[in-house]
């Protein structure tokens, strides 16, 4: 006899490990989103920045800088002539984020632009 009553006192003594497991699925899948919104704010901050770097840097040394290092990074840079002198460099560059969370179904892809002016050519 004391063992069904032993049986029923460690269930109750067990509730509340449910209760916190249904909890920690929805907790961990906040967390992963907020995660997931954090890194693509950073990554996309970091594409822009990177890829206004490599324009400012293409109008400062010239036509000879990028054209290698754009086909390893799938940059593509036109330049516009300028009506007195010069050029406006424009660089476009598709970047592709990584999916943290598994709510997300794609990748996060974006194109970022950066412009840059070269008055010596």
């Amino acid at each position: 006899m004391k063992r069904p009553v032993m049986n029923l006192r460690l269930l109750r003594e067990e509730k509340g490990t449910v209760e916190s497991a249904l909890v920690l699925i929805p907790t961990v899948l906040l967390f992963l989103s907020v995660l997931q919104i954090a890194a693509s704010v950073l990554g996309r901050g970091v594409a822009v920045n990177t890829l206004q770097g490599d324009v400012s840097r293409e109008a400062l040394l010239g036509s000879t800088y990028l054209s290698e290092s754009s086909d390893q990074n799938g940059t593509v840079i036109s330049r516009q002539s300028l009506p007195g002198g010069g050029s406006i460099i424009i660089g476009k560059r598709k970047s592709l984020l990584p999916r943290i969370t598994p709510l997300i179904i794609a990748n996060d892809s974006f194109i970022s632009t950066g412009i840059a002016v070269d008055e010596n050519s």
